[in-house]
């Protein structure tokens, strides 16, 4: 899965990037994520969706891990997930957890 998002940083720069693994408390960014640390707060927006805010917990390599604020439904979850399924990326690309 590759979703495209964008995120805007608590300074209110935006920047683009992409959605490679979510559930419904949180998602991993790929690319686009040099300017976040853990702890950061930000506003992610993922596909057509209205930002939601999430937190920064882990950074590897050009990829990061963000915790939802609020849950999403998880019918939200399996729509971007479906709707997002080709392009996805080798599994062989992303790092163990």
């Amino acid at each position: 899965m590759k979703i495209p998002a964008s995120y805007r940083t608590d300074d209110g720069s935006e920047y683009e990037t992409s959605v490679v693994d979510i559930s419904e408390h949180g998602c991993r960014l790929r690319d686009g994520i040099a300017t976040v640390r853990p702890g950061a707060g930000l506003s992610i927006s993922i596909g057509t969706m209205a930002p939601i805010s999430a937190e920064v917990r882990w950074l590897y390599r050009s990829f990061c891990g963000v915790a939802f604020t609020r849950p999403l439904h998880s019918a939200l979850v399996e729509h971007l997930q479906h709707a997002h399924a080709r392009g996805a990326l080798p599994s062989d690309e992303i790092p163990a957890r």
